[in-house]
């Protein structure tokens, strides 16, 4: 219908009595910044799948943060056409596709992933259930084909309900109704996660789940109350750059600061001062009486019982000697912990682990120790800690 886009914006700008911005070198920009947060946050991620066998990271979920990384990208992906960043020509004049099978549903899908999360960690330590099995996955598998059924429908119904392309103007156009309706939904999706995230206020310091949940809800209330304004108050924001930036850069940087408070701390011990880490990061699961719950219930059960395999899962980041010691020292202490000493019938199972100067004379009881008075002990003892 125009010849060039100069004359579209003319008369957009005299059909809708606005001013227009067109598209140009800061959508670009907005497109890089984008990409480039993505890119930071992939870094950490392919890092994390490298050090996958240090237990910090482990214990993070890290396939389930892999996931909200693709959702992520993908929502980006979709809110690229949507938020009017380059022109509705050729395969971005598919409206309906970009915004439901894109935008939408990978938003939902991401907001999913961190109730998920959540209901895992409530199922491990609020009521000592593993993370397998048909009660554990079928909230999941609800969530994710009620949004699937959801955008199905939106796909069915007519452009004049939902989302359609406008040939004579060139521009995507959304319903008030279906806009309403998606935003509620994410609303709700919050609701949720709010409550799932009141459920681990009590898990212990090993995890700070709560900590980083409530970093999480902060970030998404922020999206939210940004989405729910823009889209409220300024129906035609795509036609205004700094509405457009701002509801791009925003859902990015929410997206990729949501993973990077969840992984990017372990990330960063994992390869400085990694083995001192994971010392001081098992000593603390045993303090907060974690430990058995850890190994049951998150799939990561060592051979022997109620205690990690020494340094199994743990690439060799010192010396062979000293690892070979701590394992030699482990495995014969946590053998006497568990079976204790047949010739007295003591048992083991309700004493303390530490090393033999705490012992008393006959073998099998131990001091107790709080985690800060270890920590301030001397280098040679605290390297023969078992842990």
């Amino acid at each position: 219908m125009f010849s060039s886009d100069e004359e579209r914006i003319t008369y957009l700008e005299q059909r809708l009595n606005m001013k227009i911005d067109p598209v140009g070198s800061g959508d670009t920009a907005t497109i890089a910044v984008g990409t480039a947060l993505f890119g930071i946050t992939l870094a950490f991620i392919i890092t994390a799948w490298i050090n996958r066998n240090f237990r910090p990271i482990r214990a993070k979920n890290l396939p389930m943060v892999t996931i909200l990384f693709v959702t992520g990208f993908l929502w980006f992906v979709g809110d690229i056409p949507m938020n009017g960043h380059v022109l509705f020509k050729g395969a971005f004049s598919n409206c309906k596709e970009w915004n439901i099978w894109a935008r939408v549903l990978f938003c939902f899908w991401y907001t999913t992933g961190l109730i998920v999360r959540c209901y895992a960690l409530d199922r491990v330590f609020n009521q000592n259930k593993p993370t397998r099995g048909i009660a554990y996955y079928a909230p999941s598998a609800v969530l994710i084909l009620f949004y699937l059924c959801y955008s199905i429908v939106t796909q069915a119904m007519p452009d004049r309900l939902t989302v359609g392309f406008n040939s004579q103007l060139e521009v995507c156009t959304t319903t008030n109704g279906y806009q309403y309706v998606t935003i509620g939904i994410l609303w709700i999706n919050w609701i949720i996660f709010s409550i799932m995230m009141i459920r681990l206020r009590n898990i212990q310091s090993t995890f700070n789940e709560f900590y980083e949940s409530l970093f999480i809800l902060g970030f998404g209330v922020a999206a939210m109350i940004k989405t729910t304004v823009v889209h409220f108050t300024h129906h035609r924001y795509t036609f205004i750059m700094g509405y457009r930036v701002a509801e791009t850069i925003g859902d990015a940087f929410i997206c990729n600061g949501v993973i990077l408070v969840i992984i990017a701390y372990p990330v960063i011990r994992s390869v400085y001062r990694a083995k001192e880490y994971e010392r001081k990061w098992l000593l603390r699961l045993r303090t907060d009486g974690l430990q058995d719950m850890y190994e049951t219930n998150m799939k990561l059960q060592t051979e022997e019982p109620h205690i990690y395999r020494p340094m199994s899962g743990l690439r060799m980041y010192g010396p062979e000697s000293e690892i070979k010691e701590d394992i030699d020292n482990s495995n014969q202490l946590m053998h006497m912990a568990k079976y204790g000493n047949e010739n007295n019938g003591a048992s083991g199972t309700s004493v303390l682990l530490s090393t033999s100067p705490y012992m008393e004379p006959n073998g099998m009881r131990f001091e107790r120790r709080s985690l800060d008075s270890m920590q301030n002990e001397d280098e040679e003892t605290w390297q023969r800690r078992i842990l």
